[in-house]
């Protein structure tokens, strides 16, 4: 690699766009990061011969605003998959206008429930397990401090997976483990984070392919709901979940499991990209609640969201199992000719 691209990469911050342009590299095709001297997410000018296609983070030209603006709005991707047939969980979007809808909704759904920011991202102000007036409130009450919707949800139990699939086929899959550590009879659970987070594959942010646990007041919170002392040492073998979400950004952990997955959820993953008009490949996040390798029924699983600008990091380098080559597949749209 020469040192013009070696250039470029010192200063991409995220190692899923950095992935790219060395897929990019390795095909002939020339990269061009334009916003090199600001300080925010590289945009990039791909060209090969005299066709040119752009990135930004791992979103691309090749997807349309519409789907773009689609996946950013969790209710508009809800309907377009509502509209193909896709389960979906049921839900109400509240602001500050029609907040009174909100008891009308719980009174008929029940508890409990999922809020979250209608537009946010990498798990911040996602609430899970709601099952209180109290509590619903207080969530409401956090999100509209920064955002202007929120979306209520019943809540579904499940694993959480990550699909990334383009309009053809599904590329990678992975099981998104929540912040956990394991016990082993002597250190408690901040010397275990601790142990965990010397792992070379962690890092502060999306620069490395996980991120660090770092043990926040929703953390002490949520092992306080556990009556798990943060000072104690665990049980040998015995694993403590530090979080309700799996988000790798709130150091998750990604196990690779897609050559377990039924045939049938994969399909349901492609249509699910191909519901969003104009999206060329995303990433689906897929709550299943029976073995991934079973086929699905309409109650077996839903879509929690898509992302047009997914993590791929964790694919090409997950904390546990073969990795996957998701840049190719994402090449093999942008540039067919270089195949």
């Amino acid at each position: 690699m020469n040192n013009y691209y070696t250039n470029i990469i010192r200063n991409i911050q995220s190692l899923s766009t950095i992935i790219l342009v060395k897929e990019a590299i390795s095909r002939g095709i020339k990269v061009n990061h334009i916003n090199k001297d600001q300080r925010e997410m590289s945009f990039l000018e791909l060209s090969y011969k005299n066709h040119f296609e752009y990135i930004k983070g791992q979103s691309s030209s090749r997807t349309s605003f519409p789907a773009f603006y689609a996946t950013e709005n969790k209710s508009i991707t809800k309907d377009f998959l509502l509209r193909s047939g896709i389960s979906i969980s049921k839900g109400i979007l509240i602001h500050k206008e029609n907040i009174e809808e909100l008891s009308k909704f719980v009174e008929k759904i029940g508890y409990p429930l999922v809020i979250k920011p209608l537009d946010g991202c990498h798990g911040e102000l996602v609430f899970i397990g709601i099952n209180t007036e109290e509590k619903c409130k207080e969530a409401i009450e956090r999100i509209f401090k920064k955002y202007k919707y929120a979306l209520v949800e019943d809540e579904f139990n499940g694993k959480e997976f990550r699909f990334i699939a383009t309009r053809n086929k599904v590329l990678a899959v992975a099981y998104r483990e929540a912040a956990n550590v394991t016990g082993d009879g002597i250190y408690n659970i901040k010397e275990l984070v601790k142990i965990k987070n010397n792992n070379s594959m962690r890092g502060d942010s999306n620069e490395k392919p996980l991120v660090k646990i770092k043990i926040d007041s929703m953390v002490k919170k949520y092992l306080k709901e556990q009556n798990i002392k943060i000072d104690k040492s665990i049980k040998k073998g015995e694993k403590v979940y530090l979080r309700e979400t799996s988000n790798i950004s709130t150091g998750g952990d990604s196990i690779d499991v897609t050559d377990q997955v039924h045939p049938e959820l994969k399909k349901i993953a492609v249509r699910a990209v191909r519901a969003i008009p104009g999206l060329a490949y995303a990433g689906i996040d897929v709550m299943i609640n029976k073995n991934i390798n079973k086929n699905p029924t309409k109650k077996s699983y839903i879509i929690i969201e898509i992302n047009s600008s997914p993590m791929i990091s964790m694919h090409h380098f997950p904390y546990k199992g073969k990795p996957r080559n998701v840049a190719k597949g994402i090449f093999d749209i942008l540039f067919p000719e270089t195949k």
